[in-house]
């Protein structure tokens, strides 16, 4: 375990930490071992910890616990949720932290002899009835999934899940890797297998370059054979991680990056998700948990890093935009310049790269054959495409801007979540339809979850005001706004589209009579320029057309006005029945059927808007920003 661990480390430095239930026998030694190597710890306990104490069965264990519970390097701390169900005792209990640890963790251990009292093929189709959250079930459900082993009550009673995971689940949960440990009683044959490791992924790994494994294919369990060196671990498990996992090391480096380099824009943008706490010093009594909300975040560290992580990758995001596509386009208003904002952005070069071009080739064409408008022809274009590869595709503003705006969102949800007393995991719920090169997002907000969720389970009182101030209402005046601004550009790069082609249609039209008036040829007699003039403009027409036609299909205007509609109508609808059930609370303070209403409609809440960014993320990679060269 001790080589393992140190392999894992030396593979993601800085990165890694782990997940434990500080349970007696393996799960402490492996707790007490990644202490030693300097590994944080996060402690999750199946109920609450005087409870669990006294599960075990010495005071050997109670003991253990308690110094790893305590210890100053555990990071993070909580005890899951009662599971209100009659006749169950304490099996919903495990059998919740146990799905719990499959969809949490990144890489699940399992110390293990691999045998299963209660297989699937024993209980056809039915859900578990023995051993419910043991280590057999654990994996099961990580392998073969939740539907066929998990029985809907425990999901029903439970806080921190929404749902089970459908029967037909595309998303991928993770490798495991099981170190063979028999028990006690085991035979000296079983014995002498102790140790033996074993591997078994659903993901891709770098030497597949993004193919993902076949879950039919048998066996999908690999036997890995290696000295008991750490290097040598480091080397073979090296080659079965998943690129995943490396995406989301660069995210974090990249995001500790941001931070270092851009504090004063980290900090603008966390005022984005909750306003820093007011000077109470100063400031009048104010009754609203809308008033309190800014405070309680301030008090709550885990909160707090949620905010941060979101300002960071908020930042990023919008410093690539800037990049990419900038403040300004056609119809849209021209900002006032400020820090970390660009007003034109490569997609106005690119853009504006097609009717420069036009104009040097046409000009060229008819008047004089001059190499130095052939040249800016060839030029404009070559800059446009070197820029292009150099720059935009090199350094991945397209990807920057669109991966980390994903996981900013995602990061609202989840910490509005954590601040409404919901300890659901959002990578539970997002990206669970989109693999592939959008997968390692839903991956990566696996640990932010934890910090989150920690956060619910031990909030006391609940901001409603503050939430549906600054989420619910902030979000619906967001996206009314952006709907103002984006209709107003869409009318404008159409209206200036229909302009041009009315006045191609009109130079065309006006050449032809000229012509045929004429005898089908303009006459000597008339000036160069006069004779040669309509041929540039109906070449160069078409092509300042394209320039207002690339804004409008880059920037999706017509896409976001459709989209962003429906989520300004969700979040006018989710105001409406917040202040009805906040109404409610008042007139009934402390009603547990209002206040799980309430709870429930920032789920659905959180949901719509996962899937609304879902949509947007796929709608923009479906057309990337390049140099158009048609």
């Amino acid at each position: 375990m001790r080589d393992i661990l140190s392999a894992l480390s030396s593979l993601y430095p800085d990165n890694l930490c782990v997940l434990s239930a500080l349970a007696e026998g393996a799960d402490q030694m492996v707790a007490e071992t990644a202490l030693e190597l300097g590994l944080p710890l996060v402690c999750v306990l199946p109920m609450d910890r005087v409870a669990y104490r006294a599960t075990m069965t010495d005071d050997d264990a109670r003991r253990r616990m308690d110094a790893l519970y305590d210890h100053p390097r555990t990071a993070l701390r909580f005890a899951l949720p009662p599971v209100e169900a009659p006749d169950q005792g304490d099996v919903l209990q495990y059998e919740q932290l146990g799905v719990f640890l499959a969809r949490q963790s990144h890489i699940l251990l399992a110390l293990w002899d691999g045998t299963d009292p209660d297989p699937r093929s024993r209980r056809n189709a039915r859900p578990r009835s023995e051993k419910r959250g043991g280590t057999a079930h654990v994996v099961s459900i990580r392998t073969s999934g939740e539907f066929g082993d998990v029985g809907v009550d425990m999901f029903r009673a439970s806080r921190i899940f929404s749902s089970r995971l459908p029967r037909l689940e595309l998303a991928r949960c993770g490798p495991i890797l099981q170190i063979n440990t028999p028990r006690a009683t085991a035979t000296q044959d079983a014995v002498a297998q102790a140790g033996n490791v074993r591997w078994w992924s659903d993901l891709s790994t770098e030497q597949a370059g993004g193919k993902l494994p076949d879950l039919r294919a048998e066996p999908l369990w690999e036997t890995l054979t290696v000295q008991s060196l750490a290097r040598t671990w480091a080397e073979i498990l090296r080659a079965r991680m998943p690129p995943d996992f490396r995406f989301i090391c660069e995210a974090r480096a990249a995001l500790a990056e941001i931070r270092a380099s851009a504090p004063h824009l980290c900090h603008e943008s966390a005022g984005y998700l909750m306003p820093a706490p007011p000077d109470v010093s100063s400031s009048k009594p104010k009754e609203a948990s809308g008033a309190e909300a800014p405070g309680l975040v301030a008090q709550d560290p885990n909160l707090g890093r949620v905010r941060d992580i979101f300002a960071a990758a908020d930042t990023l995001s919008s410093q690539s935009q800037q990049f990419l596509l900038g403040d300004w386009a056609p119809g849209l208003p021209w900002k006032r310049s400020a820090p970390g904002r660009t007003r034109l952005g490569s997609l106005f070069w690119f853009a504006a790269a097609v009717p420069l071009s036009a104009i040097c080739f046409e000009v060229y064409c008819e008047f004089g054959k001059n190499p130095a408008l052939l040249a800016g022809y060839a030029g404009i274009l070559a800059l446009a495409t070197g820029f292009y590869w150099l720059r935009v595709r090199r350094r991945q503003w397209q990807n920057l801007y669109q991966d980390h705006r994903a996981l900013a969102e995602a990061l609202r949800v989840q910490f509005f979540w954590g601040l409404s007393g919901v300890p659901v995991s959002v990578s539970d719920n997002y990206m669970r339809q989109h693999e592939g090169e959008l997968g390692w997002i839903r991956l990566a907000l696996r640990g932010p979850s934890l910090l989150a969720m920690a956060s619910a389970l031990r909030r006391t009182a609940v901001p409603r005001q503050g939430v549906r101030q600054h989420w619910i209402e902030d979000q619906r005046i967001y996206f009314d706004r952006r709907i103002r601004q984006y209709k107003n550009a869409f009318r404008f790069s159409q209206s200036a589209v229909r302009l041009l082609i009315g006045a191609l249609v009109t130079v065309v039209v006006g050449l032809l009579a000229a012509q045929m008036i004429l005898g089908r040829e303009l006459s000597e007699e008339w000036p160069e320029w006069a004779r040669e003039m309509p041929s540039v403009i109906i070449g160069v027409l078409p092509a300042l057309a394209a320039f207002f036609l690339a804004f409008r299909e880059l920037r999706l205007f017509e896409e976001h006005l459709h989209a962003y509609g429906q989520a300004a109508s969700v979040f006018d609808h989710a105001r409406r029945q917040s202040e009805d059930l906040e109404d409610m609370l008042q007139k009934n303070p402390g009603d547990p059927f209002v206040e799980e209403e309430w709870r429930n409609l920032m789920i659905v809440l959180g949901k719509e808007s996962l899937a609304e960014n879902a949509a947007w993320i796929q709608t923009h990679r479906a057309h990337p920003v390049t140099a158009k060269l048609g």
